[in-house]
């Protein structure tokens, strides 16, 4: 409080000794009040809801309604103002009731003094205005992340188009539509081409982030083949193997089940993620596809993305599927990849999760309910 700030007080009480009690005790305390009273709770109810009082003191016994009941409907109906219950001696069990339903002190009738309500009084506006700047505070944090993830949002939109016709136009000058180009300013040409789908590939992967965070993302579930879709990610990727001159080996049984339940489009993508970033993180060696089919004892479907590169370092493994959360190694990027693959196996009732031995490789694993046609 504010000195000299005018404190607006309202005493509810239906019996006339009591009010003058409370409110010569008031008077008494020092403070500067303004005082108004209420005998019935329906008389307390209308003036508060008008929502001129700093606080007010409510007696339990009121003849048309009690003051527990009366503390938890004007609660229910939003009056957040500091409500200090009068109780009568013995009253404990009372008391406890009133402070669940929403009051925020009790002060028992026979032990009402200057100082004593002061304190209270005091105590409860402090409190009350703790929690409205608390309040503010969450929701200026609220409407700040909300202004961020539409800006991201706007961005990435933004950010897509320029990318995509920049390689269309590079494209057409490796076809020749505007001459011959030189052999190093083709090889130049395609560097560019590859950086920018990289980048292109992090914008997409943020895109997306904004959406499942948004609970904008709409699945379409279907029945699927993990098997097929791995496939056709091995061999989209595979041009990507042989610069490396590394090969992509898919194990599995012979007639194994691996039907899932899941969006296409969102599984690929989780599988491209994996896929490549084995490709990114290995420069000698090989790249290992299992699928593991579901069991009685075990009904996920499990593919596990082994390969032979760099490895994770155990500091860094706990943190790997956190939102832009990356290694220290010099090829990682956004950290966007693994998180969206995590919300997206996530909601799809799945599960990710990795084993990594520095210089020796990665094993990332996922688990998908197997779906028995």
């Amino acid at each position: 409080m504010e000195e000299n700030e005018i404190l607006k007080i309202l005493i509810v009480d239906d019996d006339e000794v009591d009010r003058m009690a409370v409110r010569r005790a008031l008077k008494t305390s020092g403070l500067n009040l303004e005082l108004a009273e209420a005998e019935t709770a329906e008389s307390a109810f209308t003036q508060l809801q008008k929502g001129e009082f700093d606080c007010a003191f409510v007696d339990y016994r009121l003849p048309d309604k009690d003051g527990l009941a009366l503390v938890r409907e004007l609660r229910e109906n939003g009056i957040k103002i500091p409500l200090i219950a009068l109780t009568g001696q013995g009253d404990e069990q009372i008391a406890v009731e009133l402070m669940k339903a929403g009051a925020s002190d009790y002060l028992s009738k026979f032990r009402i003094s200057p100082a004593r309500l002061a304190q209270a009084l005091h105590n409860a506006i402090r409190v009350y205005q703790a929690e409205k700047e608390a309040a503010i505070a969450y929701q200026q944090k609220e409407e700040l992340a909300k202004q961020r993830e539409d800006f991201v949002s706007r961005m990435t939109h933004d950010l897509r188009t320029p990318l995509v016709a920049a390689n269309r136009m590079l494209g057409l000058f490796q076809e020749g539509v505007y001459g011959q180009v030189p052999q190093d300013m083709d090889k130049a040409i395609d560097i560019i081409i590859r950086n920018n789908k990289n980048l292109l590939e992090m914008v997409n992967n943020l895109l997306e982030v904004y959406c499942h965070e948004a609970g904008a993302k709409r699945l379409n579930f279907t029945n699927l083949d993990l098997k097929q879709i791995i496939e056709e990610v091995v061999q989209e990727l595979n041009p990507l193997a042989e610069e490396k001159f590394l090969k992509i080996f898919v194990e599995t049984e012979n007639g194994a089940v691996l039907q899932v339940v899941g969006d296409r489009l969102e599984l690929r993508r989780v599988m491209i993620n994996l896929i490549s970033n084995a490709l990114k993180f290995t420069d000698e060696g090989k790249i290992i596809i299992r699928l593991l089919p579901a069991e009685k004892s075990n009904p996920y479907v499990t593919v596990e993305v082994e390969d032979t590169g760099a490895g994770i370092a155990p500091e860094d493994q706990p943190q790997l599927f956190e939102r832009f959360r990356y290694g220290n190694h010099r090829r990682s990027t956004s950290g966007l990849g693994l998180y969206l693959s995590r919300r997206i196996l996530e909601a799809h009732h799945g599960s990710i999760f990795v084993t990594s031995q520095l210089d020796v490789g990665s094993i990332f694993s996922i688990r998908l309910p197997a779906s028995f046609l």
